[in-house]
């Protein structure tokens, strides 16, 4: 059923409602879901649990380091990070790649390259069942009750991830 319920949300956010600012506008509170715990080994920081980030509004950003989509959405991030966690906001990186595919060295100096400044991890396959990962990048917005706000699927400009972001802050 969760499954079901993550795919009409992605659908949602590849089709939009049709109005002039459809890539911000949310989802409405009473149609959101809760969002899947996250389960996952991180990088550049001890292991992240959304339960503890109620209150906040996070941001899952599903990706891989092989990903060109993903490398260019990833400096949007960077730039935001240090401007919006400050006011509440949480940005994890979840890499969809398995965690032993590369050595630790190379994911290392992937972060270094791209002067990545928020939590990463590997998602595992749990995780990225109950997010229905099936292409990236994939954001997923988590309001501060622990719901799904917005999703977008593919990259996105700066300017709609920042409107997305400040109206969840906003509320």
């Amino acid at each position: 059923m969760s499954k079901f319920i993550i795919l009409c949300f992605l659908i949602f956010g590849i089709v939009g409602c049709g109005s002039e600012n459809a890539n911000t506008d949310l989802i409405s509170k009473s149609d959101r879901v809760t969002a899947a715990e996250i389960d996952g080994s991180f990088i550049n920081s001890s292991n992240w649990n959304l339960a503890k980030l109620k209150g906040q509004v996070v941001v899952l950003d599903f990706w891989a380091t092989w990903c060109g989509p993903c490398r260019m959405e990833i400096p949007s991030f960077v730039k935001l990070y240090p401007t919006y966690h400050p006011k509440g906001l949480e940005i994890l990186g979840l890499s969809v790649e398995a965690q032993n595919s590369q050595p630790a060295s190379y994911f290392e100096q992937f972060l270094k390259s791209l002067s990545i400044n928020y939590p990463i991890g590997f998602a595992s396959d749990n995780t990225s069942k109950a997010y229905g990962i099936q292409a990236i990048p994939a954001t997923y917005f988590v309001d501060k009750t622990g719901k799904i706000a917005k999703v977008f699927v593919g990259v996105h400009p700066e300017d709609e991830i920042t409107g997305v972001i400040e109206k969840l802050l906003a509320e």
